[in-house]
């Protein structure tokens, strides 16, 4: 029996910041320009106050109210993010305490960005297998319009906020279910995506605040997100089409034998190149970033969320995931999809803020 996802849901930031909300900091000509690459033209951000972990806590709260799952049956929360309420401690054990799990239930973070899902979806599956849990919960959520610049035209046209929770466990179903896992890493140019003062390499000071504009006009302080764009465009299309092919290599696989295939939603332009290297028929492309930006670590859970949600899964389609970016890190995976996952066309996706209210920390 292979492991499954057998629940999944989704939760989006309440605020949309159109198009037009960005031209009071960025050029409206560039702005186009940019909107029109990246094939994003609305953001779904959250507000001050408003938290990675409230995201998942409202999206795992609907799921266990309408799943088949109970709180008590959780033995595993996982929970992968790089923006978290707090150093210290770990998100997942405050998202155990707000939905009340049992204390023999397991709970630690994944420190990792656009590529955590499969990555955790690895850990994960393992540890089901190695019989450490049974029924465990993944968390992929962030808020990165936080740490976002809004003059930064590289970045502020691009991200949106967002948490994705999935239930997993051995499904007794034949033939369904994760299939194979390949990871890769270029930490020799980790430096291209990252907050420089954001840790004790670098302490926050008054200087750390202090905002500076970068060559292309971009502006930014050292305690918010810099990506080096043209370096990662080409680290993305250089390497996904040929991690792909070594994953379906590896599991003796062709594109024939996909029903979809999911990447981490960066921008449409990228995003369609990568489809194009590998030959991708339209009709096994989605996409799921206009009206909600780049969610970054959420992206690609909230993506198979929302294609489940919108009919283009059906029970025993074959999925790949690919999921790429800080780190440089990129995973790719497969699953055969169950007819056991509960449907998704009732539950609401909006944020909604009375569940958090008794729950604040």
């Amino acid at each position: 029996m292979a492991v499954a996802i057998r629940e999944l849901h989704y939760c989006l930031a309440p605020e949309v910041l159109k198009d037009q909300d960005l031209e009071q900091y960025l050029d409206s000509k560039q702005l186009k320009t940019l909107t029109k690459m990246s094939g994003i033209h609305a953001r779904r951000v959250a507000p001050v106050g408003v938290t990675a972990l409230d995201l998942a806590f409202v999206a795992a709260k609907r799921l266990l109210d309408e799943g088949a799952f109970s709180a008590e049956q959780i033995d595993l929360l996982v929970f992968a993010t790089q923006t978290p309420d707090h150093q210290i401690p770990a998100t997942a054990c405050e998202l155990h305490g707000r939905l009340g799990l049992s204390q023999s239930c397991g709970a630690f973070d994944v420190n990792l960005g656009c590529s955590a899902f499969p990555y955790c979806l690895a850990i994960v599956s393992s540890m089901i297998e190695a019989g450490l849990a049974r029924n465990a919960m993944l968390c992929n959520a962030d808020v990165i319009s936080h740490v976002v610049n809004r003059k930064d035209r590289s970045l502020a046209p691009l991200h949106g906020d967002g948490a994705a929770i999935c239930i997993l466990t051995k499904s007794p179903e034949n033939n369904v279910g994760l299939e194979g896992f390949l990871m890769g890493t270029d930490g020799e140019n980790s430096s291209q995506i990252t907050i420089p003062a954001s840790g004790l390499r670098q302490p926050r000071t008054a200087e750390s605040k202090i905002e500076e504009a970068d060559d292309a006009g971009s502006l930014r302080n050292k305690e918010q997100l810099y990506m080096n764009g043209p370096a990662v465009f080409h680290f993305s299309i250089d390497k996904i089409p040929s991690a792909i092919n070594d994953y379906l290599k590896q599991e003796g696989l062709t594109v024939e034998d996909l029903d979809l295939v999911l990447l981490h939603q960066a921008n449409k332009t990228m995003v369609d190149l990568i489809y194009r290297a590998l030959d991708i028929p339209k009709e096994k492309r989605f996409y799921f970033m206009e009206m909600v930006g780049n969610l970054a670590g959420a992206s690609t859970p909230v993506l198979l969320a929302e294609a489940w949600r919108s009919g283009r899964i059906k029970p025993g389609y074959r999925i790949l995931l690919a999921s790429f970016g800080n780190g440089l890190s990129w995973a790719v995976t497969s699953m055969v999809w169950s007819d056991e996952v509960t449907s998704l066309t009732d539950l609401s996706v909006e944020f909604d803020n009375t569940l958090i209210a008794s729950n604040e920390v």
